[in-house]
């Protein structure tokens, strides 16, 4: 299974403005600098690609649904660990839906047996 780089780019921007106008109305979420904010957005994207090519998930809600365990976990790990800041849970919890609705809205474009994909393919 390769990895779509577009979903991945959406991913990270996602995460990274999600987590970037929670920093303004959150206290927890305050600590995360630009530079934290892009690590944090890169290894969420990355993390979800590799546990989808691992398990294989078979809807766009079950990838949403990796998404939301692995964002929710990357956040509050990352910002324990890292930046020795507890955020609320339901602050994080908020966070990685909103991401997850925003991967759940961007269709994936599927491969046709010629090399193209369905948004080409007009009758």
């Amino acid at each position: 299974m390769k990895i779509n780089w577009i979903r991945l780019v959406i991913r990270a921007a996602a995460t990274f403005i999600v987590l970037f106008l929670l920093g303004y109305i959150v206290p927890g979420f305050s600590a995360l600098t630009i530079g934290r904010l892009a690590v944090v957005s890169l290894l969420t994207a990355v993390i979800s690609s590799l546990v989808e090519m691992a398990v294989k998930p078979g809807s766009p809600r079950d990838r949403s649904i990796i998404l939301f365990l692995v964002t929710a976990v990357v956040v509050y790990l990352y910002s324990m660990v890292m930046i020795d800041v507890r955020p609320p849970i339901v602050s994080t919890l908020l966070a990685a839906a909103i991401i997850a609705g925003v991967d759940l809205v961007y269709p994936e474009k599927e491969p046709l047996a010629g090399g193209e994909t369905e948004a080409h393919n007009t009758p």
